[in-house]
């Protein structure tokens, strides 16, 4: 009988526990924008499991990713730090960041949850293995809550890659028949022939038919989430917990995963609370809120509703419990390198306007990148655009960018009309600029040091952006700040080309390559500053600029050279110029772009830059990508 007592008495005591400490689930997806989900006013879409957590729960309707591609934002989720001052932002980089940061279900693993994440990491860190060990009891396709100990409370993640641009836009449509319409009942299954696609395309049969794998694709991701909760309920566990449900960026297609615009960036989120912890939902039930969340709210805010104290270095909203801190005015993302194509945008919005600033404006939102090229998608836009079958709008995102962007999301979904000059709205745009500078001297923003700076030292990003004298971050952003300004910027350009520090004179640098207006009369000036610079990446923009602006065999002669870099990460900067140069110029280091190509493509150190060539063939030539010749 004692015994009995006894066992009864821990049972009750962990039936206590476990409500006490709600068990909270993750389901999340992957490279998905409301504007493709049901509940978010999509009638197209088929997603009836998000739309009756929607209906049940609370959907936000102003969640951003600190990124817009995948490493970088999950970086954010899984440590509450925004990858800006960490200097985490560039995709799939892996630098080392200070011990002291964990993942934080560590934090609720020491307050006696289970931890468990079936099975997609991704978390752009250096030592990556111990870091996750030390988060996860269970990091695997076998994980789940099944696993823990009978009444422990658990925090337990499932990601879907059911809408992953592979599916969406990149892999064959064969591999798309197998992963996703095979796995698809006939009344799952979204037709193609008159969806609602972005404004930015051209609404033709072709793309009627690239698009519809974004929808079928997520029709399948929902599937699977059903199945999941499914579960949940059968192992009488709904009653007890909590439900995110979140994308971790903006839509797998072209200009929305990897472009600096709220297609990229925003996110499809929602919360269900089940009744015992209804009061945990600051906003109640079946609703919706305007409240901006951002991703470095997502960890404060699951250690909060544990009852577990933050570290002090999550400086994100706390947005549900019993006592949400303060509601944010701003959200700030960011866009870094994409795979081999170099981009840094910074953004703020308030949730009606998105401001952009971007610092690279000679590329265009379709930037060169073998990952999209390969697609269906991409290709028919490029042939489109070739065979001049597009409106000004669609031809927009394949020609050189403006410095400054100005989005009303609320009249202008798919963020085709720029408002940045309209005189109404200068007041808007002036709190925008001002509050994303300010928060960029702030967090000390470490992208601005160029990636070759972190790949040459073995101190930490953050510590490298910490010191004041090696990164004097006002001054360098008044420098970049110059890029896209016009011919009224040129002199002060020209001046900060002989600036003490390196990384104003490389963002110098990038302006005069960005510059539209002529540059011929400061050629031999640029000469001159070329032959003093001792910073790689700055002569390779000083470099690829004079062969750029001049005739001069000499200067084709400098790129050629360039070319025999042995350094994959000049390498790979060197083609990322030299792909956004006009044909005429392109035609005329073709060949030595090929030799190189042939020496280096078996160099798996060389990927990123041999993607750049073997693009740079393809357009140019004709050479087979991927068995392909459609461009």
């Amino acid at each position: 009988m004692k015994s009995q007592l006894t066992f009864t008495a821990l049972a009750l005591s962990s039936a206590l526990f476990a409500q006490q400490k709600p068990n909270i689930l993750w389901l999340t997806y992957e490279d998905t924008s409301p504007e493709f989900i049901g509940c978010y006013g999509n009638k197209q879409a088929h997603t009836p499991n998000i739309d009756h957590l929607a209906k049940e729960g609370v959907r936000f309707d102003a969640a951003y990713s600190t990124g817009a591609v995948s490493s970088a934002s999950r970086f954010c989720l899984i440590t509450g730090v925004r990858p800006s001052g960490m200097g985490t932002g560039n995709h799939r980089s892996g630098y080392a960041i200070p011990e002291n940061i964990k993942g934080f279900p560590y934090y609720l693993r020491q307050a006696g949850y289970y931890t468990a994440n079936n099975v997609k990491t991704d978390y752009n860190i250096f030592n990556a293995k111990q870091f996750i060990a030390d988060a996860w009891d269970d990091c695997s396709e076998k994980a789940g809550w099944w696993n823990r100990r009978p009444g422990q409370p658990f925090f337990a993640v499932y990601n879907s890659v059911a809408s992953h641009q592979s599916r969406t836009m990149t892999n064959s449509w064969t591999d798309y028949e197998q992963k996703v319409l095979s796995k698809l009942d006939d009344s799952e299954k979204i037709k193609e022939g008159n969806l609602i696609m972005p404004e930015f395309y051209r609404n033709s049969p072709e793309m009627q038919h690239n698009i519809s794998r974004v929808y079928n694709s997520i029709s399948l991701m929902d599937k699977e989430f059903g199945q999941w909760l499914d579960r949940l309920e059968r192992d009488g566990l709904k009653d007890s917990t909590i439900v995110f449900c979140f994308s971790d960026h903006g839509e797998g297609i072209t200009r929305g995963k990897g472009s600096a615009v709220n297609l990229g960036y925003k996110v499809a989120f929602i919360a269900w609370f089940p009744p015992i912890y209804k009061h945990l939902s600051p906003w109640g039930a079946g609703v919706g809120t305007d409240e901006l969340v951002s991703f470095d709210d997502m960890a404060p805010t699951v250690l909060k509703l544990a009852g577990i104290p933050l570290p002090d270095y999550m400086k994100g909203r706390v947005f549900m419990g019993s006592t949400p801190t303060a509601k944010r005015k701003y959200v700030f993302p960011a866009l870094d390198r994409t795979d081999e194509s170099s981009e840094l945008s910074r953004s703020v919005t308030d949730g009606r306007y998105l401001f952009t600033r971007v610092f690279m404006p000679f590329q265009p939102f379709v930037r060169w990148n073998m990952y999209y090229d390969v697609s269906d998608l991409q290709k028919q836009i490029r042939v489109d655009y070739k065979a001049n079958l597009l409106n000004d709008k669609q031809k927009s995102i394949l020609e050189p960018r403006q410095a400054e962007y100005l989005f009303d999301l609320q009249n202008d979904t798919w963020e085709t009309v720029n408002l940045i000059e309209k005189p109404e709205l200068k007041t808007k745009a002036d709190e925008l600029r001002n509050a994303l500078k300010n928060e960029l001297i702030k967090v000390r923003d470490a992208h601005f040091m160029t990636e070759y700076a972190f790949k040459t030292t073995k101190i930490m990003p953050y510590q490298l952006a910490a010191d004041d004298n090696n990164y004097p971050i006002k001054e360098i952003l008044d420098a970049a700040l110059l890029v896209g300004k016009g011919k009224n910027a040129v002199n002060e350009q020209m001046k900060l080309l002989s600036d003490k520090n390196k990384y104003v004179r490389y963002w110098a640098s990038i302006g005069l390559f960005s510059q539209e207006c002529s540059l011929k009369n400061k050629e031999k000036q640029l000469l001159k500053l070329l032959a003093t610079e001792d910073f790689p990446p700055a002569q390779i923009n000083l470099s690829v600029l004079l062969f750029k602006i001049s005739e001069n065999f000499k200067f084709k002669e400098n790129v050629q050279i360039l070319l025999l870099q042995k350094d994959p990460e000049l390498l790979r900067m060197t083609m990322h110029l030299l792909v956004s140069l006009d044909n005429e110029k392109q035609l005329q280091i073709l060949d030595a772009v090929e030799t190189r190509f042939e020496q280096t493509n078996k160099n798996k150190a060389m990927n990123p830059a041999n993607n750049l060539m073997e693009l740079m063939l393809h357009a140019l030539k004709g050479k087979n990508i991927n068995g392909d010749d459609s461009f």
